[in-house]
């Protein structure tokens, strides 16, 4: 067995954590994945509820997502905006656009809806990879049972 394999099933890189609302949804990437020739009947037909599962998830965190950088972006023109409009009391002048971006980018209320638009971002990332490996997955199961069927005759 290669090297990527083993990781694949010890690394906690599978270890799926995802929050959704109020829901919280764990499970091993790596576990999930394995097919079991023996029930190919069962995995053929719970492939597509787990498929769908997934795919739904995806959808619904690309929308938080959207929304978390939404936010984001709220925050920092309500700050900026503030900044760009107030007089530097060393200069007696306008703060400068570069001024102003770097005070919005700075502040701890921005930086909260950095955190929360990043962990999103993360959170689509990794379901988009679970979408595609069972996508994989589907297409094995597809060919183990046309395989067993062939073996069969």
């Amino acid at each position: 067995m290669g090297k990527i394999m083993n990781y694949s099933k010890t690394s906690n890189i599978m270890e799926i954590d995802i929050k959704f609302g109020a829901e919280q949804f764990h499970f091993n990437l790596h576990q999930e994945l394995i097919v079991n020739e023996g029930v190919i009947n069962k995995e053929i037909k719970e492939q597509p509820n787990a498929y769908a599962f997934l795919a739904m998830l995806h959808k619904k965190l690309i929308r938080t997502k959207a929304e978390a950088e939404a936010q984001m972006e709220k925050k920092y023109a309500e700050i900026y905006k503030k900044y760009k409009e107030k007089t530097n009391p060393d200069t007696g002048r306008i703060y400068d656009k570069e001024y102003a971006h770097h005070i919005a980018i700075a502040n701890p209320a921005y930086q909260a809806k950095l955190e929360k638009f990043i962990e999103a971002s993360a959170n689509v990332n990794d379901i988009e990879v679970c979408v595609k490996s069972f996508e994989q997955r589907a297409n094995l199961i597809q060919t183990l049972s046309a395989n067993i069927r062939k073996e069969s005759y």
